[in-house]
């Protein structure tokens, strides 16, 4: 196989090696990693904005402070994680910074973000009632205190592990635990008291 033949993303995996590729100012190694994570900045930038274009600025000021600050990272956490930290950061600055509603705070409204997976073939009647039971619990997070709501969404919407919410907030993995554990049991009988489960 010709190398015009391999795939999009370079071969550099190793991360210490990507950065100082990067930070000799390989365009297609930065392109690489911006095409890899791209998707994961804008979705968790996304749902603590909820705003399409607040997100998408975001995400694209991260990458240049991510670009600006690669000789300062230290490799104490993954990539991954370094990135999540930053687009984090950014986007609570962000939502600080603006005067909207809680609603808007949390970025879990109106079902304008990607969908949680639901059955293709369902009722309409099926459907109404999936989407009014996901704008219920969308409400009842948004309902939740900051510290809380935030390692929710981490854990629950962005699929992260203890251990990368932790890095990305700067909090130990016991309070990562025990606030999602709070976070839960509080969504859990507020759902119950309005028999939604």
């Amino acid at each position: 196989m010709s190398k015009s033949n391999e795939p999009k993303l370079s071969l550099l995996t190793d991360e210490s090696e990507r950065i100082v590729h990067i930070i000799d100012g390989d365009v297609r190694a930065f392109g690489d990693l911006v095409r890899q994570y791209y998707n994961l900045a804008y979705s968790l930038a996304y749902k603590v904005l909820d705003d399409p274009s607040d997100a998408e600025e975001i995400t694209q000021d991260a990458f240049v402070k991510i670009h600006q600050a690669l000789d300062s990272f230290r490799g104490d956490a993954s990539l991954k994680t370094w990135i999540m930290r930053i687009v984090m950061r950014l986007s609570l600055n962000r939502r600080r910074d603006r005067s909207r509603s809680a609603w808007r705070r949390l970025g879990l409204h109106r079902g304008e973000e990607i969908e949680l997976s639901a059955p293709a073939a369902q009722t309409p009647e099926a459907q109404y009632i999936s989407s009014e039971m996901r704008t219920q619990v969308r409400r009842l997070v948004d309902q939740l205190p900051d510290s809380l709501r935030q390692v929710l969404i981490l854990n629950s919407f962005e699929d992260l592990s203890y251990d990368e919410i932790a890095q990305i907030l700067d909090i130990p993995i016991g309070t990562v635990s025990s606030r999602l554990h709070s976070a839960r049991k509080k969504l859990l009988h507020q759902l119950k008291e309005r028999d939604l489960l």
